[in-house]
């Protein structure tokens, strides 16, 4: 399942920074932007714009989360059976086209429409993107590579909503839309770059229950999707909070705080659990999140609000690693049949927050090293465990 060319993999075994995976990561952090920098202008703009009723609200926002959650598993399918750098850039362009068909929606059933398609997209592409991602990192270097790769989305998740609102309040609404499918586009542009050898399509077997689901993992998953539920709403809505608070000024910088939380909390969580304290660590991080979201609720303080989104940054992103992690040592290490769709399960259980994100914070061991387990072939995932038995020895 490699997809890098012979040629280059041996003219530079250790080198990470090739002309191919500096591409991708660009790519990853244009499409970062891209989903970030909408996410917290879409509830105004239904309200300001579609005069969408906030009862309604929700199930308009649900939407992109719950189509990019359930085709999850079959985007995994579809980047093993076909061409990926071809479905990545077709997915990209999909997402870029989507934008600006948001802000033409006349009303809000179509606005729902055309986040439905969004949502398949944003499923497709991210799942692509990561796993040719890997294809172009050297064997002895996985773990810096996926640390380079993932730090893109928290570059995205910091800077993206600030932007959005920057530009909306600024600018204009249409604007605001315009601005991450330029962010899109140049992400099309560098995936259009990337120079990749023949895929190995996989022998298609008869799909069976148990590729996609794992029932001892029940429990863990449960807790999660509460976690997420609850992370989803505050991420999705904090900008109209802000706004009856009177603190919309606020907001941009509430997002900063809450992505540097998120970034901070991946690098302690990793080695926390990986001591034996992932119970005291998960209990501690669910009374600090309904702390902070008490708080959040009822706050009129401006300090109050962006040190609520610091806290909740890094007690909900310590949350989701460590019930990732459960999750991990549950499942069975073996070979399947089809390792990208396996991808795209764990990358479902990143569809919180709205699933911009999606879509790529993850697990991180040895500072950052469960992250593989979401995005590398099971073959791939034994041989950097094995790199890391090695290094411990």
């Amino acid at each position: 399942m490699k997809q890098i060319s012979c040629s280059e993999k041996s003219g530079s075994a250790q080198t990470l920074f090739t002309r191919n995976f500096s591409l991708v990561c660009f790519a990853n952090l244009c499409t970062c932007m891209a989903g970030y920098s909408i996410m917290p202008v879409l509830p105004l703009y239904l309200m300001d714009e579609l005069h969408c009723p906030k009862t309604v609200m929700g199930v308009a926002m649900a939407v992109f989360p719950l189509m990019a959650l359930l085709f999850r598993p079959f985007s995994g399918l579809i980047a093993d059976r076909f061409n990926r750098r071809h479905v990545l850039i077709l997915s990209t362009l999909v997402c870029v086209v989507c934008f600006p068909l948001c802000l033409a929606a006349t009303g809000v059933f179509l606005f729902m429409l055309v986040r439905l398609l969004h949502g398949v997209a944003f499923s497709s592409m991210t799942t692509s993107q990561a796993t040719i991602a890997v294809d172009f990192m050297p064997e002895g270097r996985i773990g810096t590579g996926i640390g380079f790769f993932s730090s893109t989305v928290s570059l995205g998740m910091i800077f993206g909503p600030m932007l959005g609102l920057f530009v909306a309040d600024t600018f204009s609404y249409a604007a605001a839309f315009w601005v991450p499918s330029g962010f899109a586009l140049a992400g099309a542009v560098f995936q259009i770059l990337l120079r990749s050898g023949k895929q190995h399509i996989a022998v298609r077997k008869k799909l069976t229950p148990d590729m996609f689901f794992m029932k001892k993992g029940l429990y863990a998953l449960s807790a999660l999707l509460i976690v997420a539920f609850m992370q989803g709403m505050i991420t999705n809505y904090v900008s109209v909070l802000a706004r009856e608070h009177d603190l919309a000024e606020y907001a941009s910088l509430y997002f900063l705080l809450m992505g540097l939380g998120l970034m901070i909390s991946r690098l302690f969580s990793g080695y926390v659990s990986d001591h034996g304290f992932m119970g005291q660590l998960i209990c501690l991080a669910e009374l600090f999140t309904l702390g902070g979201v008490l708080l959040l609720s009822c706050t009129t303080s401006p300090t109050v609000f962006v040190l609520c989104g610091a806290l909740l940054g890094v007690s909900m992103g310590s949350l989701t690693p460590s019930f990732q992690t459960i999750l991990v040592r549950l499942a069975e290490k073996r070979i399947p049949a089809f390792p990208a769709a396996q991808k795209g399960l764990q990358y479902a259980l990143l569809d919180k927050k709205n699933a911009e994100r999606g879509s790529v914070s993850v697990i991180v061991s040895k500072a950052r090293g469960e992250f593989a387990e979401a995005v590398l072939s099971a073959e791939k995932y034994a041989r950097y465990l094995a790199l890391l038995e090695g290094g411990a020895r």
